[in-house]
């Protein structure tokens, strides 16, 4: 399947009735740097992150789901996996969504990336060892703390980064995702009907009550990432009062959640951490 299949007339609609929006305010962004003098031999819980290009258009699209599905499940690797459903050409697409596929330079659908570093190879064919095998057990040199104060309709995140090594030319990136969305109607089936008995794909067909989680609803700054500049081992660099807007469906703050990343010069994602609306979740350091 070619990119670029019916997504035209999609993309003209969703322009039209997206009303998603996020805001870059450089006057309440503060620049917290401890120098090189910190812990350089601490690690970090690592995560991965999964970047799921999506669209309600996309019937095949929910074997990606399922297999995320699948991968949280996992008794001690799924909370280490952090997904993102990022919409494109479908009423649920930001505008973010649009500059991520061009970025990502998708070519076909279901796509899905794995930190930035690899795409997820035959993820509706439960490819989940390709997840699991990108999570590092000894940690990462990276630590991602999250806060925020956040309505129904936005608010502001700020993000903490430890580095026990240095780094140049960073960028950070904050998500605000929604859990639980149901639209009217998709031409999709829910998950629970759709997968079948024995955890495989049947047939598509239309269904009016598939849940759609971790959809994208903001982006703070340029959706490819802000610049978060050079760092030494030792270093803590705090970003604060990172404004988002945004629209949600369940107007339910309790299925609200931000998802923070920091990526390298290559753009491989270095770690990623996630917290629910208004609740703080400190550095996880491993023992």
């Amino acid at each position: 399947m070619k990119k670029r299949i019916l997504i035209g007339a999609f993309l003209a609609i969703t322009l039209g009735f997206t009303s998603v929006s996020c805001s870059s305010d450089d006057s309440k962004e503060s620049k917290t740097v401890e120098p090189g003098n910190g812990n350089t031999s601490v690690k970090y819980q690592h995560k991965v992150l999964i970047e799921d290009v999506t669209g309600t258009w996309c019937q095949w699209c929910p074997r990606v789901t399922y297999s995320i599905e699948k991968a949280l499940e996992h008794e001690t690797l799924g909370n280490k996996i952090i997904p993102v459903a990022i919409h494109f050409g479908d009423q649920m697409q930001i505008p973010a969504g649009g500059t991520l596929d061009s970025f990502f330079d998708v070519q076909g659908y279901p796509f899905a990336l794995i930190s930035r570093s690899e795409e997820w190879r035959s993820p509706q064919n439960n490819n989940l060892a390709q997840v699991y095998n990108t999570i590092q057990k000894n940690g990462s040199t990276v630590g991602i703390k999250i806060t925020s104060e956040l309505t129904n309709t936005g608010g502001s995140v700020s993000a903490s980064f430890k580095f026990s090594e240095g780094f140049s030319d960073l960028k950070y990136s904050i998500y605000v995702i929604e859990n639980e969305v149901v639209l009217s109607s998709s031409p999709q089936k829910n998950s629970t009907t759709y997968y079948g008995g024995n955890g495989n794909p049947q047939a598509p067909s239309s269904h009016p009550e598939f849940i759609h989680n971790d959809v994208l609803r903001a982006v703070y700054g340029t959706a490819t990432g802000n610049s978060l500049g050079n760092a030494t081992a030792g270093q803590e660099i705090s970003k604060s009062g990172q404004n988002v807007s945004y629209t949600l469906y369940n107007k339910d703050l309790s299925k609200v959640e931000v998802v923070v990343f920091v990526t390298d010069s290559t753009g491989k994602v270095l770690n990623v951490q996630k917290a629910h609306a208004n609740e703080t979740v400190e550095y996880q350091i491993l023992n």
